[in-house]
């Protein structure tokens, strides 16, 4: 039997290691919830802040732009630094790998920017270059110019612009996100900045996964540019690439529609770039892009893909369909066999 000084010595042990364990998990916890909600940056978020914003606020902003984990995390540390009410007025470009002192830091030292823009995933280079020309003072015509023209000068700062065959554009190449645009900027440094972002953010690991599965760099980005422009829904992007690549596995074509809208803005006709509702005449549009009339993938790109079709590209869903159609309402309907899509197609498309 224990004395009773063993006893209360033995109690007061459990207690501090209770205490120890309950610690380290309160400072796990915090640790994890000041680190960065993503471990990759595909994104550029522009927070605006007013003058004298409650950290409250603020807090709550961040938390549904994704960038922050906990509200009460960012308030009590911004307590704690005595910088209630001392965030600077203005727009400042966070992303969604920074962690929360980083978030802070921004907020509280950081210049604010002073005009963004945003290239959104799927759009091709014309369209990029016609929102240049709407919101800001850099030459369009350049822009495109060096897009379709300059790889040869770009080569020597970005090694994997190599594996571009001759001839081909920066298409896919020219990361979709938010850039900070500001005096300075011109169409070259744009593309430089748009470039680097590329490189940040498509993975040694990304592309290593692209070339076990049988793809370049440069086809790993052709066909995400397809998948951005086929898929609504992130769940479906790994299915609709695993259908792709059984395809192509196949040898059967591949018959994106995407693919012949890119071939007919490529010629000039269909009043816009991607045009809405393409006819059997539009499917048989003769182009090295379309891939009703041609095997395989296209030359290149379509469109800038984000990060989740460029993974979906590079890890494919294991599957045996072969077949997808529209159901109108942002998915699709898989099949194996074409008798069961074209059962999908009545179904869905009449």
């Amino acid at each position: 039997m224990l004395s009773r000084v063993s006893a209360i010595t033995q109690a007061f042990g459990i207690v501090l290691l209770t205490l120890a364990g309950v610690l380290l998990l309160g400072y796990s916890a915090a640790a994890r919830f000041a680190e960065s909600p993503a471990a990759v940056a595909a994104r550029t978020v522009p927070l605006t802040l007013a003058v004298g914003g409650p950290a409250s606020d603020i807090s709550e902003g961040l938390r549904e732009a994704s960038l922050i984990r906990s509200d009460l995390l960012f308030q009590v540390l911004v307590e704690r630094r005595g910088l209630e009410g001392a965030f600077r007025q203005g727009t400042f470009l966070l992303r969604s790998d920074m962690t929360l002192d980083e978030i802070v830091r921004t907020l509280s030292s950081a210049n604010a920017v002073d005009q963004t823009l945003t290239f959104p995933e799927g759009w091709r280079m014309e369209q990029m270059a016609e929102r240049l020309a709407d919101q800001t003072e850099i030459d369009d015509l350049e822009f495109m110019r060096l897009a379709r023209e300059g790889t040869a000068t770009l080569v020597a700062e970005f090694d994997f612009l190599t594996g571009i065959p001759p001839g081909q554009s920066l298409e896919g190449y020219l990361f979709p996100d938010t850039y900070q645009i500001d005096g300075s900027s011109n169409a070259r440094n744009l593309i430089q900045r748009m470039l680097r972002r590329f490189d940040e953010v498509v993975t040694a690991e990304i592309r290593a996964d692209a070339a076990d599965n049988g793809l370049s760099v440069h086809e790993m980005l052709t066909l995400a540019s397809i998948i951005e422009r086929e898929a609504v829904l992130d769940e479906e992007r790994a299915l609709i690439s695993g259908v792709f690549h059984n395809r192509l596995a196949r040898g059967i074509p591949l018959q994106a529609d995407p693919t012949a809208q890119y071939a007919i803005g490529q010629a000039g006709s269909g009043a816009r770039w991607w045009k809405p509702d393409i006819t059997g005449d539009d499917l048989r549009t003769q182009s090295p892009y379309n891939t009703y009339v041609v095997n395989g993938l296209p030359p290149g790109p379509i469109a800038a893909p984000g990060l989740a079709s460029i993974i979906a590209a590079a890890r494919p869903e294991s599957t045996q369909y072969l077949f997808f159609v529209a159901r109108g309402d942002g998915s699709h309907a898989f099949s194996e066999t074409l008798e069961e899509h074209t059962r999908n197609i009545e179904r869905y498309l009449n």
